[in-house]
């Protein structure tokens, strides 16, 4: 997960919108997975999915 995020960041740093919403997914996948394989509690993997969306939109 720290991967995708890095990429996002780097991608929204260059002003490449579009290519850090397509990323989204692969950050939701990340996310849902750790939660799943109880890294950390679902409800922060919510909270991740939707601070970065939010972030990605805003940009």
């Amino acid at each position: 997960m720290k991967k995708v995020i890095k990429q996002i960041r780097i991608h929204l740093a260059a002003g490449e919108k579009e290519e850090a919403r397509a990323l989204i997914p692969q950050l939701a996948k990340a996310a849902d997975k750790a939660a799943k394989g109880h890294a950390f509690h679902k409800n922060k993997a919510s909270r991740i999915k939707s601070r970065w969306m939010r972030k990605i939109q805003s940009a």
